[in-house]
């Protein structure tokens, strides 16, 4: 009497399993080791030391160097998404949100600026490429738009223009001024993105009212 293969039924879970931790595993090395030397100096033949795993495995899991770029590109854009998210369920007004979402940027590209800076070029190649590209603005742009909303609610933010209007002017101001730390190494990104979000929020408020989000602004982070 033949007895039923009872790993025949787990056999592919496991697989699947061992494949994401597998998978995992190679995008923290990746990230690790971008961070620290930039794109184009990581090999592959780096990471998949670093992996423990043969250079061939790696292909089992990306098409190409440049599909894990877009894969830490998108994990990058989807750790910003939630931090915006979080934000919405703090207290604080309008300003003191994208304030301090600009100084934790501003924090972040100053602790990890090879890593900020190819997560960015990633983000202006993918535009390039509509057929390619991921929603990235998108996908910041909405909880950005529902944080406008409810400052709209409050009276802290312009009424007479859409809040998914006004969204995107946040995101193209933001925008603008990474870029401008793209073309050039030297710009002083630290210091001007929270800058480029002061002079938005001065933007998008009430026409006559008095700004006091320095008043109001406290830490958030």
């Amino acid at each position: 009497m033949n007895l039923p293969n009872i790993d025949s039924d787990i056999t592919p879970g496991r697989r699947e399993r061992r494949r994401r931790e597998l998978r995992e595993r190679v995008l923290a090395v990746s990230l690790e080791l971008v961070a620290d030397k930039g794109f184009d100096a990581t090999t592959v033949e780096e990471i998949a030391e670093a992996a423990d795993i043969a250079p061939a495995t790696f292909f089992n899991h990306f098409q190409s160097k440049g599909g894990l770029l877009g894969e830490i590109t998108a994990q990058v854009v989807a750790s910003v998404e939630l931090l915006i998210e979080a934000h919405l369920q703090e207290d604080a007004n309008v300003a003191a949100h994208l304030e301090g979402l600009a100084r934790h940027a501003a924090a972040l590209i100053s602790e990890q600026q090879k890593l900020a800076r190819e997560v960015m070029l990633e983000m202006l190649r993918s535009s390039s490429r509509p057929e390619d590209a991921a929603p990235y603005l998108a996908s910041l742009g909405r909880p950005i738009a529902l944080l406008l909303e409810r400052g709209q609610e409050r009276e802290e933010v312009r009424a007479d223009l859409e809040a998914e209007f006004l969204a995107e002017m946040v995101l193209g101001a933001l925008h603008a001024t990474l870029t401008q730390w793209l073309s050039d190494e030297s710009y002083p990104i630290v210091e001007r993105l929270p800058r480029a979000a002061s002079f938005i929020c001065e933007a998008i408020r009430p026409v006559g009212v008095v700004s006091n989000s320095r008043a109001d602004a406290h830490e958030v982070f």
